[in-house]
């Protein structure tokens, strides 16, 4: 680590650079990304989706949220950066941090590929007291990375509409529907998933997210994919709707044709060097919100019943995992094989393509992780005593599985006990909740901390995100979380309920399950919705502390358990079913 401060410091110095920053994103400001974009985790060893590090001639900073703090201090112990804890107390953002560091007149520069045009004004606001000047033509940490890897090769697929339920001519034409309200002639987008979804490909260059490296521009009359044309030669004839164009073009065509056009475009999502390629005489509109975003976000009855079909076999992976490990104990068994173990029967499920994220099998004080992956040869053994945590989640066909168990491996303490019964509360609360149209996430997550807030504790993390069909894990713009957010929660929206509590140095636990936006009822005081949950696993409640649960809290896991049973057991055997009938019996 300190030659690779030493090589950068030496580069900046040369360059005439006072401060460097260095993303953890991609071109196309992916959650997750290829390993050929992975120069922030290169660079600093901080494996953690989101983070961004800055480095100085005599100082290295890393920003990250709290998903990550426990984890970035470990990750970091050494090497010469330090941890900023984003959103906590006296921690300044990484721009006030750089005003607060930088001579009037400094330079600061970036690989402009990787860091979009919202987060630029950001960073130009943070830093208006200064004469700045910028560079972001060139990828320092590139001339650096001797054995970087190589962008991604592999051949794209197509999605059928059997699991879809639209063809890509019917997304083009309700995207254009949109662009017409908004009085643009012209629509550029750059997120993969969005490109996924509207062209109704598939592919594998990113690692659990079957995304293509591409972009996509919409016009009133026409559609053109940017994409290395190899990858997308073999369903060539079923992309008919577009124009492929290769990959790099898209530059030269903005460039050619954005020309006094009215250009829609995310500026959250789009590139410095992407904007850019865009003549200056374009009359830019810019959105707060995606138009595909908000589309894709609406789940039609086609996605809805194959998701639906998606976490039944979810559940049946499950349920053979834990009845798997209740059989073979904890002898001999490290985390590593429980990721093994879920991925080997999940991919025995039909249409299932893989994981949609690296399973976290987390036993006792590393599932105070929020994101922990545990690494062969150096993660813990499960000992017959504490919790054990597992998040995991699929890719099929039809659909994006999430879910997350914690469960007790051998005698618990009264402090889990009581910490997994408060997060079941919280998660029963924000599950049975009726709401009026028009509510957001922002005002249903207070539900889901109350019974933990109580308690003088708290997660620091959102409650509950979108899911992809088939697409990324981690989806909006919807969600459930403290954070600001105007959209509102609208039947076929799908979310994640999944509060927690993490200790360091003690546990974690967290209890999810997946939701559906549902019409409840109309009355005179308007449209009512509710959730309908559609992820069936059991919940463990050995570890309740029964004293802690209403009548009405009791009821409802005792109905959940019943539906677990009643939709699952038709897949297993007689053994399984045993098995379930005693995990979901009524307490």
């Amino acid at each position: 680590m300190a030659n690779k401060l030493g090589a950068l410091r030496q580069l900046i110095a040369e360059k005439k650079i006072d401060a460097y920053i260095i993303p953890g994103s991609d071109a196309h400001q992916s959650e997750y990304i290829a390993d050929y974009w992975k120069s922030r985790h290169w660079f600093s060893g901080f494996t953690g989706s989101s983070g961004l590090v800055v480095v100085t001639k005599d100082k290295a900073g890393l920003w990250t949220d709290g998903r990550y703090f426990i984890q970035a201090e470990q990750e970091l112990s050494g090497t010469g950066i330090s941890l900023f804890k984003m959103n906590e107390p006296g921690v300044p953002t990484y721009g006030k941090w750089l005003d607060e560091n930088l001579a009037a007149e400094a330079t600061i520069g970036f690989d402009g590929r990787v860091i979009s045009v919202s987060e630029f004004e950001g960073l130009k606001k943070d830093l208006s007291s200064k004469e700045i000047s910028y560079k972001y033509e060139e990828d320092l940490l590139g001339n650096m990375w001797e054995d970087r890897p190589t962008m991604p090769t592999a051949p794209a697929f197509f999605h059928q509409a059997k699991f879809t339920g639209k063809t890509t001519s019917d997304k083009l034409s309700s995207i254009r529907e949109e662009m017409e309200k908004e009085r643009a002639d012209m629509y550029l987008t750059a997120a993969l998933d969005e490109i996924a979804w509207t062209v109704n490909m598939r592919g594998n260059d990113i690692p659990n997210t079957p995304v293509v490296y591409s972009y996509l521009i919409i016009t009133a009359s026409d559609a053109y994919l940017f994409a290395d044309e190899q990858k997308v030669a073999a369903i060539k004839g079923e992309l008919a709707d577009v124009t492929i164009l290769p990959y790099d073009s898209v530059f030269e065509f903005l460039n050619k044709n954005a020309a006094g056009r009215r250009l829609l475009y995310n500026p959250g999502g789009v590139s410095v060097r992407l904007f850019e390629a865009i003549p200056s005489d374009s009359k830019n509109i810019k959105m707060s919100t995606s138009i595909i975003g908000k589309l894709k976000a609406v789940k039609n009855s086609t996605e809805i019943e194959n998701f639906k079909n998606a976490f039944i076999k979810e559940g049946v992976a499950l349920v053979k995992l834990l009845k798997w490990l209740s059989e073979v104990g904890t002898k001999d068994i490290f985390e590593t094989d429980i990721q093994a173990k879920i991925s080997e029967l999940r991919l025995e499920q039909e249409h299932c393509i893989g994981d949609s994220f690296t399973t976290i099998a987390a036993y006792g004080e590393n599932a105070a992780l929020m994101h922990y992956s545990p690494k062969e040869g150096s993660c813990a053994k499960v000992l017959p005593e504490g919790l054990l945590l597992v998040d995991t989640g699929g890719q099929y066909l039809d659909g994006t599985t999430d879910i997350t168990r914690t469960f007790a491996v051998g005698p618990v303490t009264d402090e889990m006990r009581r910490d997994f019964t408060l997060v079941l509360k919280g998660h029963m609360a924000l599950a049975g909740i009726k709401f009026l149209e028009g509510t957001t996430g922002v005002q249903l997550d207070v539900l889901a901390r109350q019974p933990i807030w109580q308690a003088a504790m708290d997660y620091r993390s959102g409650t509950g995100h979108g899911l992809g069909f088939c697409l990324g894990v981690h989806e909006g713009p919807h969600g459930i979380s403290p954070r600001l957010n105007s959209i509102k929660l609208t039947p076929g929206m799908i979310c994640t309920n999944e509060p927690g509590i993490y200790k360091a140095g003690r546990h974690g636990i967290r209890t999810e399950n997946v939701l559906l936006v549902k019409e409840a009822e109309k009355n005179e005081f308007g449209a009512f919705f509710d959730f309908e949950t559609i992820s069936f696993c059991p919940i463990d409640t050995a570890i309740l502390d029964k004293a802690l649960l209403s009548d009405e809290e009791i009821s409802y896991l005792n109905n959940y358990h019943k539906q677990v049973y009643d939709k699952l057991s038709p897949f297993l055997d007689a053994s399984e079913k045993e098995w379930l009938k005693n995990k979901t019996k009524s307490i």
